[in-house]
């Protein structure tokens, strides 16, 4: 009897200390695993319910160590309006050569005076009369005293001429000529051949449409016939007029100084 509950016992404590080795062998299998870090696109770094902490705005204010600057201020353009264009004239004497070809040189109009008479004048039939002579004054003479000959082709009433030496001329002071030729924008050449007796010639050049008037003289004291040709050039604003005065400004004849005139050309 007491050796069957020794047995029994023994038995007994066996089972359970087996029992107990077997529940801690399968608590070391079943132990929790360490945390593992989370897969990156698959859960947040960071908490979703953290707010984000904002940034302060940057100062609009000027910093106390650096004083304000001021943009140094740009002068305005000029409003000074330009000028007016009031065209040119300009005036040129030169001698004359001894034979001048009045069809060469006048491609838009010639004229010559006192061919035939005192009031007779000889023109470029395809001209357009481009030319023109005011209203003469007294007296009016012929001369046929020019040591240059003219000559031209193609002319009205007098065709052709090889050269005349003939011209008109006036006398005492006042006296004289006018011309008038069309001025525009492009530039103009007119060329008056003149002549003085025992006088002083003066020229005088204006535009109709304004600006100043251009003087040139022409000086002969003794009772001989002195030339000399005026090279007009001009140009206009607009559509207007070249206005020319040759007159005697003093005579040094009281018999008959004066001036006279031979022809123009136009180019």
């Amino acid at each position: 009897m007491p050796a069957s509950v020794i047995l029994a016992g023994v038995l007994l404590v066996v089972a359970f200390a087996f029992i107990i080795n077997r529940a801690m062998r399968d608590d070391r299998n079943t132990a929790i695993p360490p945390p593992q870090p989370p897969a990156l696109g698959t859960n947040p770094l960071a908490p979703t319910e953290q707010a984000l902490i904002p940034l302060p705005s940057p100062s609009t204010s000027a910093s106390p160590s650096s004083p304000a600057t001021t943009a140094p201020t740009s002068r305005p353009p000029s409003s000074k309006p330009p000028a007016p264009d009031r065209g040119a004239v300009a005036v040129d004497r030169a001698g004359v050569p001894g034979r001048v070809d009045l069809s060469a040189e006048g491609d838009r109009d010639w004229v010559h005076w006192g061919q035939d008479g005192t009031f007779s004048l000889e023109r470029d039939a395809d001209g357009g009369f481009k030319i023109l002579e005011g209203a003469p004054t007294a007296p009016r003479n012929r001369h046929t005293l020019s040591p240059q000959r003219f000559a031209w082709r193609g002319g009205s009433p007098v065709q052709n001429s090889d050269g005349t030496t003939t011209g008109i001329r006036t006398c005492g002071k006042g006296n004289g000529f006018t011309l008038t030729a069309p001025a525009g924008r492009a530039n103009r050449t007119l060329r008056v051949y003149v002549g003085t007796f025992a006088a002083r010639g003066r020229l005088d050049a204006r535009l109709s449409t304004g600006g100043a008037t251009v003087v040139s003289r022409l000086e002969e004291r003794d009772d001989k016939l002195a030339t000399a040709v005026f090279t007009v050039t001009y140009r206009s604003p607009k559509d207007g007029t070249l206005k020319l005065s040759w007159t005697t400004e003093e005579s040094f004849d009281s018999d008959c100084g004066g001036v006279a005139l031979q022809a123009a050309t136009l180019r």
